[in-house]
């Protein structure tokens, strides 16, 4: 009877699933299988101040299709801040559910040098209707301040291989607050890669109530 249980559990386990999630500033409750890489390459256009940032992420999948690590590098191509930013090293772990029909929840943790930022969420994945929902909450420290992270994604399959999102992601600082929305396409080449393309506006109330309007585009592969 315990081997029974001990092999149900882990069929329940190994369930999870793996989603693609560019251009998502949300996470997603998804964990990478044991082995499997992804590779995210993308661009961020700021068309106020025409920065261009390029990011590298590396994506692998370990502990039974439990977790995964990444490492995210984004780089300045062109603007005032040209050069290296900060490494980007997170985790997410998942903690309950079987896939988006039931719904899931995970972990994750991450930090960021040499600015010193470290922050943790949790994730919640589900399937309402034809529409998968994500949802974040979260806590960074950075600098010294406490952070508030909330985030809402939303993707809607209109084909097998096309996929309608948007995504709305605030961070909270005491009176202040960072607001960023964005509607984007992704679109599924086949089962390994696919290919991305959003434009957003953010908004924040400090800093002379900055705005600034941004376009993305990506490439996601898995192997």
């Amino acid at each position: 009877m315990a081997i029974k249980i001990i092999f149900f559990v882990l069929f329940l386990l190994l369930q999870t699933v793996v989603y693609a999630y560019r251009p998502f500033m949300t996470e997603d409750a998804g964990v990478a299988q044991l082995g499997e890489q992804k590779i995210e390459l993308g661009l961020i256009q700021n068309r106020q101040n025409e920065n261009w940032y390029n990011y590298i992420s590396f994506l692998y999948g370990i502990g039974l299709g439990l977790a995964e690590i990444q490492v995210e590098t984004p780089y300045c191509a062109r603007g005032e801040s040209q050069g290296l930013e900060n490494v980007i090293l997170s985790a997410k772990i998942h903690i309950l559910g079987i896939d988006e029909e039931t719904g899931m929840l995970s972990a994750k943790v991450g930090y960021e040098f040499p600015d010193d930022c470290y922050g943790v969420s949790a994730v919640v994945t589900k399937k309402l209707s034809k529409y998968l929902m994500h949802w974040q909450l979260g806590l960074k420290k950075h600098y010294g301040d406490t952070i508030a992270l909330l985030g809402l994604g939303v993707d809607y399959q209109l084909l097998p291989y096309f996929s309608i999102i948007l995504d709305n992601f605030t961070e909270y600082e005491f009176d202040a607050f960072y607001h960023r929305v964005m509607v984007g396409l992704i679109y599924s080449i086949n089962d390994l890669i696919s290919v991305d393309v959003a434009t957003g506006y953010c908004y924040s109330n400090n800093n002379n109530n900055y705005k600034e309007f941004f376009i993305v585009a990506g490439i996601s592969t898995v192997f």
